[in-house]
């Protein structure tokens, strides 16, 4: 029995798509929107610190690709055409298939809407960079954690002498760990 080539096939294959920089979100809902493909494009959703604090962004896992699942015959130009879509990735001239597996793994490592959350991690021991009101800018090490209330007990290092201070969460950014918490260094 001879296979159909992928590029003769109206069977419904994963490929990889490139993608403009940074547009990933954009193609994904257009292709899903206007063209009605199945598509998976899952982002890394994670706190960076800014100089107005800490702010949530979300990236591309991937970044500069995504996938999606099509005929290749019938859908070909549509896809390589769509805004935000580069091309269709390929190797010496054959569009590649992703296996079935490959996204079906990858859709359990992102479980929710395509998006996966990464939570800074603070531990008693760590240490952080106070981003923000009179401690600005300090740094301090971890001594207590405080979920109900949010908020961290760190401890500084204010005129020669340590004191311990209570922060908002939100208002420390994570270092490194302290060579004294008994932690590993990762």
């Amino acid at each position: 029995m001879d296979r159909v080539p992928v590029i003769e096939s109206t069977e419904l294959l994963w490929f990889c798509l490139k993608t403009q920089p940074k547009h990933e979100k954009l193609a994904a809902q257009f292709l899903r929107s206007q063209a009605s493909l199945e598509v998976f494009c899952p982002m890394l959703r994670f706190q960076r610190a800014t100089v107005s604090g800490k702010k949530w962004f979300e990236e591309a896992l991937f970044p500069g690709y995504m996938f999606a699942r099509f005929p290749y015959r019938t859908h070909f130009r549509l896809v390589a055409s769509s805004m935000g879509v580069t091309k269709v990735v390929g190797f010496g001239g054959q569009p590649a298939v992703v296996g079935e597996e490959i996204i079906e793994e990858l859709r359990q490592f992102a479980r929710d809407n395509e998006v996966v959350e990464i939570a800074p991690q603070v531990a008693p021991g760590d240490e952080v960079t106070v981003l923000d009101g009179p401690f600005k800018g300090l740094r301090a090490v971890v001594t207590r954690i405080m979920p109900a209330k949010e908020r961290v007990a760190v401890l500084l290092d204010l005129l020669g002498t340590q004191r311990e201070v209570e922060v908002t969460l939100g208002r420390v950014v994570p270092g490194k760990v302290h060579p004294l918490s008994g932690r590993a260094v990762s």
